[in-house]
Order: C-alpha cells, then structure tokens, then sequence
C-alpha cells in the first residue's frame, strides 16, 4: 500500500522544523505551560527537541485548550495517547487495518450513536492522527469500512463507533526522504531530517518511555 508524500499531509512534524528552525518557540511554549505546567511534557523529541510534538498542531492545541467547545477533548487525549491504546493501533495498522477500528468499541459504549455528534468522531479521528504520526505514521491510501452492520448480505456484520476510519503506514526513510525533497530552506530540511531520523529509528524521549515494543513478563508486574 503506497503513502501519500504529499508534505502538507503531516500534522506536527513538518511545523515542528519550521518552528526550530525559525527560533520562533514562544507560542508552543505558552501552550504547553498552559496544558502541562509542573507535569512532564508528553511527546517531546529530545534535549535539543523539548517542547511537546502534539502542540505543534495550533488545531490540536485549540481541541485541547477549547474546554467549552470540547469538555471531553482532555480525557479523550489521554485515552488516545495511552500507551496500551498506541500498542493496539500500531499493531491494528500492521496487520492492514484501521487504527481507529481497534478504538472503536471503546468510544462505541463511551458515546450512543444516537447523539449524532459528527465532530467529536472528527476529533478522535485527528487525534488519532496525530499520534500515529508522532509515532512515525502516515496516511496511505483512501478510507477503509469497518462498520458492516449496514450489509444486508454480510454473514459476518459488526458494528463499530466509526463507519470508516483512515488507513495508515509507517514512513521509511526513503518515503521520508521524498518528503524532505519538497522542503526548500536548508534549516528547515536540516531540522526535519533530525527529527524524522529519531522517529523512524524509534529513539525519540517520548518513544523510548512509552517503550511500545517491549515485552513485560509476569515476573515484573
């Protein structure tokens, strides 16, 4: 399945290397005092990458900060940004399914399809997004269907939160590199090449805490 290259596809990363290389960090920082003062900042890349990769999405951030349009968006981001739910949408999008299909049995029983509420299932799908990119994802190819329930001629029906959910790949380094091939500032390819080389090598602060890929046996529960 083939990745869309198109650059401004990318949430965080490509902003990301345009903030640093510009210097131009006051307004990320202001969000993420306002978000995360006195905690540890979630998604940040390295000492030299501090601030959080998510904030660097002004319409993430604004979901975030926006309480009386979103009164649910915190809880709901701490839920798409915990590490088990990582785990089961990187694994989901391994086996060529939808990342938001593994979730959707939990926003099914958190929230009736009854309420009708289009933009909060436009809110996970983007905050899923985000994460999956942070986590070295990109968009590939068009939309898969995940709630069958519709199908008069399907044996096998199930019903999920989401009717269809964006498909997703991991970048490799040569799908990076035609990314980087459409950045034209040197500074600014320059500090996408570093951030994108410790994603895809999975040796970002935030990578190495969540720790996705390791194994916990019974005896260190």
């Amino acid at each position: 399945m083939k990745n869309d290259f198109t650059l401004d596809k990318l949430s965080v990363i490509g902003r990301a290397a345009e903030a640093y290389a510009a210097g131009d960090l006051s307004e990320v920082k202001q969000r993420a005092e306002r978000l995360y003062l006195g905690k540890r900042y979630p998604f940040a890349i390295s000492a030299e990458y501090p601030y959080p990769l998510n904030l660097f999405s002004p319409r993430l951030s604004a979901i975030l900060e926006g309480v009386s349009k979103y009164p649910d968006a915190g809880e709901t981001w701490e839920l798409i940004s915990a590490r088990e739910n990582i785990i089961r949408m990187t694994a989901a999008t391994e086996i060529n399914r939808t990342a938001a299909e593994i979730l959707g049995p939990i926003f099914e029983e958190k929230y009736p399809q009854s309420d009708g509420i289009i933009a909060r299932k436009q809110m996970i799908g983007y905050m899923i997004k985000i994460v999956m990119e942070c986590f070295g994802y990109t968009t590939s190819g068009g939309r898969m269907q995940i709630d069958t329930t519709g199908g008069k001629d399907l044996p096998n029906r199930r019903s999920n939160y989401f009717k269809s959910a964006t498909r997703y790949a991991k970048m490799t380094e040569g799908e990076r590199d035609a990314l980087l091939g459409q950045i034209a500032e040197t500074d600014v390819r320059k500090h996408f090449l570093a951030i994108t080389d410790l994603i895809i090598a999975g040796q970002t602060e935030y990578q190495k805490a969540y720790n996705i890929d390791g194994l916990t046996n019974w005896d260190s529960l």
